[in-house]
């Protein structure tokens, strides 16, 4: 049954509901892993498909555990999960039912991998996300028989749309390859609201269309490896999403070391909350299936730094207000919050690379009436003044206690 949209709004409530899913992790895993040279490791090294497909044969996911990956993922503060379902090479980690036999069952590992992870997922309410390629280096028909070739896609989809029970989203990715072409969007977009009506339609624009507005059926924008802009796209409703790299590829690079820590990309979530976009954080499985120590661990900082510090990532909503440097204000509807970077360290300061002076933070917008002002991840009461008449309010940021630096900290401010 399709859910109601925003009486209030007119906003459809798939995307209210996915734009409350605030952060996700995305998933680049397929037969590339193998190799683990990137995912476009068949494309740049002009590999044949024959030679290419022998990695099938390598292809064992014998580490690939859907129940601890989304119990990880909800532990890291993740409410949804984007799998790469097919990618470019046109392998399929799903059963793809006769379409072909280019897909993980008949690899050794044996299995429909998306089964398993939208079992799990969907045990530990993580959002399912789908991403699926609409370009195919694998299928004579892309280039030979266009019309033959989209058929295809389309019965692709519909299996995932029919046979895996409730999608929260379908993310595709490709058509920035022929941009010359029609690629028969009305049907396919058609096709999946009929069958998954609550699902949030994602189509990338790929890097040089950071939050280009494509299709009036799609529900979201796309920033690649690019901040979104606070300022949401003319015309219709549509929601923001950036889509980044843990380093350098999309799937996984043995010899890529540059791997973010987790400041950067706590930095970069908020800001993309600042912005009121998702963020979905990219991460390239091992070839068996498993994450690496590393992206693992530096994963779980940043969920400690949500849950300790900025639960009201999730339902926040930015406010029009101005603020020193990278500083926003988010509204959960019960309370304000003020984002603030480069806060010191208490008898530390000529360690942590803050801002020196008196700590004082100025909020500049038409806002409520504040009763207090505190840190969300001690509740040290904060000093503020508010003058409605100048639509400003003030409040001094006390440093960070020793033996702690949040990155960003957040600043509760509780409504009259």
């Amino acid at each position: 049954m399709k859910t109601s949209d925003s009486p209030e709004t007119g906003i459809p409530a798939r995307v209210l509901r996915y734009e409350t899913m605030a952060y996700g992790l995305f998933l680049h895993w397929g037969l590339y892993s193998v190799q683990a040279e990137g995912e476009w490791y068949r494309h740049h090294h002009r590999i044949p498909q024959e030679a290419y497909a022998k990695l099938m044969d390598r292809f064992t996911a014998e580490a690939f555990d859907a129940v601890a990956l989304a119990d990880f993922a909800v532990s890291a503060g993740f409410r949804y999960i984007c799998l790469t379902t097919r990618h470019h090479d046109g392998f399929s980690l799903y059963d793809t039912r006769g379409l072909n036999d280019y897909d993980a069952p008949h690899s050794p590992a044996g299995r429909d991998l998306v089964a398993e992870f939208v079992e799990a997922c969907g045990a530990r309410g993580l959002g399912i996300f789908f991403y699926h390629t609409t370009l195919d280096w694998w299928d004579p028909r892309f280039d030979a028989d266009w019309d033959a070739y989209q058929q295809y896609l389309r019965d692709s989809v519909r299996i995932l749309c029919t046979e895996y029970g409730k999608v929260d989203g379908l993310w595709f990715d490709g058509n920035w390859a022929r941009r010359d072409r029609d690629w028969q969007e009305d049907a396919l977009y058609g096709m999946i609201r009929e069958l998954q009506p609550d699902a949030v339609l994602i189509n990338n624009s790929s890097i040089g269309n950071l939050g280009a507005v494509g299709h009036p059926m799609l529900d979201a924008v796309t920033f690649e490896q690019g901040l979104p802009a606070r300022k949401a796209p003319g015309g219709r409703y549509v929601a923001k999403e950036m889509c980044e790299t843990f380093n350098s590829h999309w799937g996984v690079a043995a010899k890529d070391y540059s791997l973010k820590g987790p400041p950067q990309l706590i930095e970069t979530l908020a800001s993309c909350r600042g912005a009121g976009a998702n963020l979905l954080l990219n991460v390239g499985p091992l070839a068996d299936g498993s994450l690496s120590a590393y992206e693992r661990a530096a994963l779980q900082v940043v969920g400690e730094w949500i849950q300790r510090c900025a639960p009201c990532l999730y339902e926040g909503r930015p406010v029009d207000a101005v603020c020193r440097g990278r500083d926003f204000v988010l509204d959960d509807g019960e309370h304000l919050y003020a984002f603030v970077h480069n806060v010191p360290i208490r008898k530390n300061m000529h360690l942590s690379g803050a801002e020196r002076g008196d700590g004082l933070q100025t909020v500049e917008g038409t806002l409520p009436e504040i009763r207090r002002v505190s840190w969300v991840d001690n509740d040290e009461t904060l000093d503020h003044w508010q003058d409605p008449a100048k639509a400003m309010l003030v409040f001094r940021a006390t440093p960070n206690p020793y033996g702690s630096q949040r990155v960003v900290r957040v600043a509760r401010m509780e409504r009259g």
